[in-house]
């Protein structure tokens, strides 16, 4: 297949894009930094230019859109929902202007609203899954829940068939982050609002991947993408104990360190098996 990513040349997109050329596909990144690597066709392109992005994204058989603010820590609230609610509007017109079948969708686990509330709430049941409600409280997460109704409707009006993936914190090999990736082990106790859910860069490269390969009965989905385990190698069940007492529906299968937000739609729709985890990444042993 021929597949655009936005965003390919950032610390994430660089990874799907590998992920991809190494699966055999022709791949092209959109994107305002210019890759490292020179195998992919290199479109300079913003996603808040929609005149840009219709003629970028022409020709390409799929659009894996990963472009966006990663969170709401950097920049102001209506930078952050600007370019990832329009960003993906714009993607999603310039792909039905140009008859694009299949967008990927970069989402995230901040739908939920958990990792940046300012107001305590706790899970409804553990493990998590997709139908959870998303009770965001952050510019963030509530961009991610409009980007995902932005890939519904136009699943429903064009037919495009949309995929959101949303990822916890996706943990690198760079050394810088492995630096910090040690901190939040030791001080597990400070960083509860995420729920120590985590993906290794790699598994959500070939979620990516799977995503864009597979073809789905439903127009439209919504995957959890995480590690197998939570990040603490402690007891899922003793954490949701201390840290969240209120959640008293917890499933059987809910058992030793395993993650508290599931993946197992994923697993049953995608094939999607994760691979790695944070003892993979150099240093981290």
């Amino acid at each position: 297949m021929n597949i655009l990513v936005t965003g390919g040349s950032g610390l994430v997109g660089k990874y799907i894009v590998e992920e991809l050329l190494h699966a055999g596909h022709t791949v092209g990144i959109a994107d305002l930094v210019t890759p490292a690597q020179d195998r992919a066709q290199f479109h300079h392109a913003d996603i808040l230019d929609l005149d840009a992005m219709t003629s970028v994204v022409k020709g390409y058989d799929a659009v894996v859109h990963t472009a966006g603010i990663p969170h709401p820590l950097n920049d102001p609230a209506e930078r952050v929902f600007d370019v990832n609610v329009n960003g993906t509007f714009n993607v999603l017109e310039a792909a039905a202007r140009n008859n694009v079948r299949k967008v990927v969708f970069t989402s995230s686990e901040s739908t939920l609203g958990f990792a940046f509330m300012s107001n305590a709430m706790e899970p409804l049941y553990a493990p998590i899954d997709e139908l959870h409600p998303l009770r965001p409280q952050d510019p963030y997460g509530l961009s991610k829940v409009i980007a995902e109704q932005i890939c519904r409707t136009y699943s429903a009006r064009y037919g495009i068939r949309t995929v959101c993936l949303r990822e916890p914190w996706i943990w690198v090999p760079e050394p810088e982050p492995v630096q910090f990736y040690k901190r939040l082990v030791k001080g597990y106790e400070e960083w509860y609002k995420n729920l120590w859910t985590y993906v290794h860069v790699q598994d959500v490269a070939a979620a990516h991947r799977l995503a864009v390969e597979t073809d789905l009965d439903a127009l439209h989905e919504v995957f959890f993408i995480t590690a197998a385990e939570n990040w603490t190698g402690l007891d899922s069940r003793e954490l949701l104990r201390r840290f969240y007492p209120g959640v008293t529906t917890i499933a059987p299968d809910l058992t030793g360190a395993a993650a508290i937000i599931s993946h197992g739609k994923a697993a049953r729709l995608l094939g999607y098996r994760p691979r790695f985890s944070h003892a993979d990444l150099p240093g981290m042993q």
